[in-house]
C-alpha cells in the first residue's frame, strides 16, 4: 500500500503537500519517542554523559597533541579544533535517526519485523528511519555548536547571519553523507544478511574526518574524498568557516555531495526493498 492509497479515490500527494505529510509523520514519531524515552529519564542522562565524557577525552587528546606540536601541517589548534566542533553537529543530526540502521539487519530482516513495516502505508524508509530516535545525538550538536564558538573566538572569527547560513546549509548537507552511506551498507543486508553488519568498521574510520584532510598521504585523502566520503562531513565543509584558500569553494559542493551519496543510498534501498523475501514467521 502506497502513502496516497490513504486519500480518498481520486486523490494523491504531490509536491508541496506529500512533503509536509512527510514532516508530519516524522513529528508524529519523534514525539512519540520523547514521551516514552522520557518515562525513563536516568537512562537518558546516563546516555547523555556517555556521550559527553566520550568527547571530553577525544578534546583532551588534541589537547595534549598541540600542547606538543603547535601546528598540524600547518594547521593551528584553533582550526583542528573548529573542524572537530563542526564534525559533530552533522554526526548529531545523523545520529538523531541512525539507530535502526545499525541493527536492521538481526531485527528487521532475520527477526522479519520488516514484514510489518511493509503493510504500512507510510515510506519504508521513514518507519526505519523513525521507528527509534537517538536523542544523545541531540547532545553532540550542542557540543559541537560550543566547541566551534569557542574556537571561532580564539581565530578572531566573527560569526553573522551568512556564517549561520552557512551552518543551516552544509550542517544537513554533511549529515546526508552519513545517511547515505549508512543507508548503503544498511541496503546491502538485503542480500547478504549478517547480525553484526558493516556499519561498526565504517564508523569507526569517521575519526579519520575530524582532523584536516592534508595530514594524509595522496591515497587516504582520495578515498575520503571519492570513495568513502568523509571528508565531506567535517573538512570541507568547515573550511567555508575558516576561509581556508583552495578548500573553501569545495565546501559549497558539501549539499549536492550529499544529495548524491543519500540519493544513490535510496536507489539501493530500493531495489533491496523489491528483491526481500518475508521470513514467513
Amino acid at each position: 500500500m502506497a502513502a496516497n492509497d490513504t486519500l480518498p479515490r481520486g486523490k494523491t500527494r504531490s509536491g508541496w503537500s506529500l512533503f509536509i505529510w512527510q514532516i508530519g509523520i516524522y513529528t508524529a514519531y519523534f514525539a512519540q519517542f520523547v514521551k516514552s524515552r522520557l518515562a525513563y529519564r536516568m537512562d537518558f542522562l546516563i546516555d547523555t554523559l556517555a556521550i559527553s565524557v566520550s568527547i571530553v577525552i577525544q578534546m583532551a587528546v588534541l589537547t595534549t597533541l598541540f600542547s606538543k606540536v603547535k601546528a598540524l601541517d600547518g594547521w593551528s589548534f584553533p582550526e583542528v579544533l573548529f573542524i572537530y566542533g563542526f564534525s559533530l553537529v552533522p554526526l548529531g543530526l545523523f545520529n538523531l535517526i541512525s539507530v535502526n540502521l545499525y541493527r536492521f539487519s538481526d531485527q528487521y530482516i532475520i527477526q522479519g519485523k520488516m514484514d510489518r513495516v511493509l503493510l504500512r502505508p507510510v515510506g519504508t524508509l521513514t518507519q526505519v528511519l523513525c521507528e527509534s530516535f537517538n536523542i544523545s545525538g541531540l547532545n553532540e550538536i550542542l557540543l559541537g555548536s560550543g566547541v566551534m564558538i569557542y574556537a571561532a573566538r580564539e581565530l578572531g572569527l566573527q560569526p553573522g547571519v551568512g556564517h549561520i547560513l552557512g551552518l543551516v546549509i552544509l550542517a544537513p548537507g554533511a549529515a546526508l553523507v552519513y545517511a547515505g552511506v549508512f543507508l548503503a551498507i544498511t541496503s546491502v543486508t538485503f542480500w547478504y544478511e549478517d547480525r553484526m553488519g558493516l556499519a561498526p568498521p565504517v564508523y569507526n574510520m569517521i575519526r579519520f574526518s575530524r582532523y584536516p584532510i592534508t595530514i594524509y598521504s595522496l591515497p587516504v585523502r582520495v578515498f575520503l574524498t571519492f570513495v568513502l566520503p568523509f571528508a565531506w562531513v567535517a573538512f570541507y565543509p568547515a573550511t567555508w568557516f575558516l576561509g581556508s584558500p583552495g578548500f573553501a569553494r569545495a565546501a559549497l559542493l558539501t549539499p549536492v555531495v550529499g544529495l548524491i551519496v543519500f540519493g544513490g543510498a535510496v536507489m539501493i534501498w530500493r531495489r533491496g526493498i523489491s528483491r526481500y523475501a518475508s521470513t514467513g514467521s
